[in-house]
């Protein structure tokens, strides 16, 4: 790769015509940072590294040249068989990573939510068997075609909102062969989207009612079986678990994380949600990719973050959505230097919308993030959540193609319009799908 330039400069020529072209971009918003440790693996800043009047071009399913549009008409970029698109003046961002979703599932909680709208609280609901447990039913009770289908509807849903990239977690079959099932469902998902999907196994979701008092004996079969099995056939790349009082205890989590990474499986952390439970710590002390949720997690947590470079992946969704009003610190975890991301979150129970820009949104509002924070975080940021940092979330020549054109004239627009759909064109590896 050539050597970062000015945004004055060509990133790169090709020796051959582009597949594709996208030209005169009011802001091309590379992502790539325009000062040392802006928005780069090694750090976490705030560059966006806009080219003014920008163009990208795309061959083969990669990036091949990023710079000025005034430029590009002096390569050899664009042929007879190049498809050229104008942006008009709009903005030209990285396609979104949707680093943190539960996207397969059987059935819905709609009657939940008017049992919150009437007082009762998550908890409550979920001490009455609802909650991640009546899903888990519902999921068990589900043929693979409606997982199937489902499934297809929702990542339909996230692509018409610019989601290129998404990370699938299983857990809502807590037995070896459901959540197999889900893995496997996600594996056939990833064989008719257009979008590159990430399988994570959240096998310790929450202790089914089969096991109910006996959580150490259900660790044992995430242990002993779901883990081994879901690595073996390839299902998975990341081990998740929910740390979380009538969850999981950090003892039990360490030792679903260490058998995920004893079977080549990444650690994630469901961590600090609705109490500060030390999942920050763990998810610091083992390397993991990210720390998810994070509403009350501690300064000795954020330090352990900061300091093994693990990626926060905040979810202002779940908390807006549950009438909350705790949401992630997330300026005291940017001021320690923490990479942060954003999510949805998306799943029937506790954030159920595809709108992955009514996050930046919300996280402006109630954590007062910048525009520029926003974009970072729902691309470059949630890229290193699960670990595609190197191929994914900017514009930077070597990436994959996986870009969008928004209906707005400058970035400060992603988060102000809010809850409407900005995006006009979706490509990913240089095809435009939507």
């Amino acid at each position: 790769m050539a050597a970062r330039p000015s945004h004055t400069d060509t990133v790169a020529e090709t020796p051959t015509a582009a597949d594709l072209v996208v030209r005169k971009a009011g802001e091309l918003v590379t992502c790539v940072a325009d000062h040392p440790g802006g928005g780069r693996a090694s750090g976490v800043g705030t560059g966006l590294g806009i080219i003014p009047d920008g163009s990208v071009a795309v061959s083969g399913g990669r990036i091949v040249w990023v710079g000025p549009d005034s430029a590009l008409d002096a390569t050899p970029t664009i042929g007879p068989h190049t498809k050229v698109i104008d942006a008009a003046g709009r903005v030209v961002m990285p396609g979104v990573v949707e680093c943190h979703t539960h996207v397969v599932f059987g059935g819905e909680r709609a009657a939940e939510f008017q049992m919150r709208v009437a007082g009762k609280s998550y908890q409550e609901i979920a001490a009455a068997g609802g909650g991640i447990k009546s899903t888990v039913r519902a999921t068990r009770e589900a043929s693979r075609e409606e997982l199937f289908g489902r499934g297809l509807r929702h990542l339909g849903w996230l692509l018409r909102y610019g989601v290129t990239t998404v990370e699938v977690k299983s857990g809502y079959g807590l037995t070896v062969e459901d959540e197999l099932r889900i893995l496997e469902v996600c594996r056939d998902l990833a064989e008719a989207v257009p979008q590159t999907l990430v399988p994570t196994l959240l096998g310790a979701h929450t202790v089914p009612a089969e096991y109910a008092g006996r959580g150490d004996a259900y660790v044992d079969l995430v242990v002993g079986e779901m883990v081994p099995r879901a690595a073996e056939a390839g299902l998975a790349r990341f081990c998740d678990v929910f740390v979380e009082e009538g969850a999981f205890t950090l003892k039990q989590a360490r030792r679903v994380l260490e058998a995920g990474v004893a079977h080549g499986l990444r650690p994630k952390l469901h961590a600090d949600q609705l109490s500060a439970g030390g999942g920050a710590e763990l998810a610091a002390e083992l390397g993991a990719a990210s720390a998810d949720h994070l509403d009350h997690v501690s300064n000795t947590g954020i330090a352990a973050l900061a300091a093994a470079h693990v990626t926060a992946v905040l979810l202002p969704g779940a908390v807006f959505f549950l009438g909350l009003t705790e949401y992630a610190p997330a300026r005291r975890l940017l001021d320690a230097g923490v990479r942060v991301a954003l999510s949805t979150d998306f799943n029937p129970g506790t954030c159920y919308t595809e709108n992955v820009f009514l996050m930046g949104t919300i996280a402006s509002t109630h954590m007062k993030m910048s525009a520029a924070e926003v974009i970072l975080a729902l691309t470059l940021n949630a890229a290193h959540a699960v670990d595609l940092g190197g191929e994914v979330g900017s514009l930077e020549v070597g990436k994959r193609g996986d870009m969008l054109i928004l209906d707005a004239s400058s970035h400060l627009g992603i988060p102000y319009h809010w809850g409407v759909n900005p995006v006009a064109t979706v490509i990913k590896d240089g095809v435009v799908i939507v």
